[in-house]
């Protein structure tokens, strides 16, 4: 709809050229796949194409570094939906890629862990929600619900021109992302997009993918 293609358009514009931009689903090498998804931040170099349709494609989960969901409005039946989509994602299995076997071996810190590959993030943004603290209250209740681990929720949500529930970590910094120790943290500001963007942008100038196994 032309609120994505709005949101897709505007990332393009302030992304680094190394990510990608593209709207679809991801599967993993056991065939599983996960829900369409509004927005997936992939790879640019090392992203092969299943299948393209316009901006609409097939990726390999492995070639994924972030997924952005977007919504008109966010209230409850929509935070629901988002918790689908987002377990849809964090189901699949990265698997088809090298390890790094060099003297000095790579990896990624994220959710307060070295990674040897990049976990997916999960955002979710919206141009309009009821009052914030309702919003963090929803989520908050169906993450304690479903049980789910500070690795596996929806780990920042932004609602434009009302503000950002993210995470605190144990330093008082806030981060787009949760680790052990974190909380939530609503932060209401009439430039929400200006600080989702600096939130996840510590992310995306660290983005690196170890070589894809295309043969699996």
């Amino acid at each position: 709809g032309s609120f994505e293609d709005s949101f897709r358009t505007f990332l393009r514009g302030y992304l680094p050229a190394a990510l990608d931009i593209s709207t679809g689903i991801l599967v993993d090498a056991s065939g599983s796949q996960s829900r369409q998804l509004d927005v997936i931040i992939s790879d640019a170099a090392k992203t092969p194409i299943f299948y393209a349709s316009g901006s609409a494609r097939v990726i390999p989960v492995e070639c994924a570094y972030m997924v952005i969901e977007v919504k008109a409005r966010l209230d409850s039946k929509d935070v629901d939906g988002c918790f689908e989509n987002m377990l849809s994602v964090r189901r699949l299995v990265k698997s088809a890629y090298l390890p790094e076997s060099d003297v000095i071996v790579r990896s990624v810190r994220a959710y307060g862990a070295q990674h040897p590959i990049w976990p997916v993030n999960y955002f979710v943004f919206a141009y309009d929600s009821p009052r914030l603290i309702a919003v963090a209250e929803l989520i908050r209740r169906r993450t304690l619900a479903d049980d789910l681990p500070f690795t596996s929720r929806l780990d920042t949500i932004c609602v434009l021109n009302r503000g950002v529930i993210s995470n605190q970590l144990a330093d008082g910094s806030i981060s787009a992302l949760p680790e052990p120790g974190s909380s939530w943290q609503v932060c209401r500001t009439s430039k929400s997009l200006l600080l989702f963007y600096a939130l996840l942008s510590n992310y995306f100038n660290q983005a690196w993918l170890p070589n894809f196994r295309f043969k699996d």
